[in-house]
C-alpha cells in the first residue's frame, strides 16, 4: 500500500525488530537466553518533496501523529524472494501463544515474514518443514483453520514515535525522517 503519491520520494527505509531478551552465563559455562518481553517491528524512513506538496504530508501528520495507526507495506522486505508459488493456509485452528503452524505444503523458507489473514502482525519464520512453520513471535490471537498465511506484499500498521521530529524545514526542498513501532 502507497502512503503517498510519487511527488513524495520515501528513502532510506530501515526495519528493525525489537526483540527484549537477556542472556547469563550458568556456573557450568553455558549461555542461557530468555525473551523478556513483546517482540515488536520498528520503521524508519526518510520523507523528499518539494514545499509545492508539503500539503499532502502535512495531511498525513495531522491524521497519524496523535496515535492513530497506518498501513504500510515494509519496502523490499515487502516482496517476497523464495521459491514458494501459490497460497499457502493453516490445516487446524492455533490459539493464541501457540507457534507451530500446521499448513499445507509449502516451500517457504525461514526468515521470511509473513502475516496471516485476520491479523496485522508481522512474524517471521524460525523453522519450517514442507507442512509446517515455526513462527516468532508466537500468535497473540486465535489461528483458524483455512486462513491465509501471507508471504508476498505483506503490511504492517505502524504508529508514529512520540519522539519522532515532525518539524518541517523553510525551504524549497523539504526533508523529514518518520519513525514508527509496529501497532500491537
Amino acid at each position: 500500500m502507497a502512503l503517498f503519491t510519487n511527488n513524495i520520494k520515501i528513502s532510506d527505509f530501515k526495519l528493525q525488530s525489537t526483540e527484549p531478551a537477556y542472556s547469563n552465563k550458568s556456573w557450568t559455562g553455558s549461555q542461557i537466553r530468555r525473551s523478556t518481553g513483546i517482540q515488536y517491528y520498528q520503521i524508519s524512513f526518510n520523507l523528499q518533496f518539494n514545499q509545492a506538496d508539503r500539503q499532502e504530508v502535512l495531511n498525513f501528520i495531522a491524521q497519524y501523529s496523535q496515535g492513530k495507526p497506518f498501513t504500510s507495506d515494509l519496502g523490499y522486505f515487502s516482496q517476497y524472494a523464495g521459491n514458494q508459488i501459490g497460497t499457502v493456509s493453516s490445516t487446524a485452528t492455533v490459539s493464541k501463544g501457540g507457534t507451530v503452524i500446521p499448513c499445507n505444503a509449502n516451500t517457504l523458507e525461514v526468515g521470511t515474514l509473513v502475516t496471516f489473514q485476520n491479523s496485522t502482525k508481522i512474524h517471521r519464520i524460525i523453522a519450517s518443514t514442507g507442512t509446517s512453520i515455526t513462527v516468532f513471535p508466537a500468535l497473540r490471537q486465535n489461528l483458524q483453520a483455512g486462513e491465509v498465511i501471507r508471504y508476498q506484499g505483506i503490511s504492517g500498521s505502524f504508529i508514529i514515535d512520540v519522539d519522532c521530529d515532525l518539524n518541517l524545514p523553510s525551504t524549497n526542498i523539504m526533508s523529514l525522517q518518520l519513525k514508527a513501532t509496529e501497532a500491537l
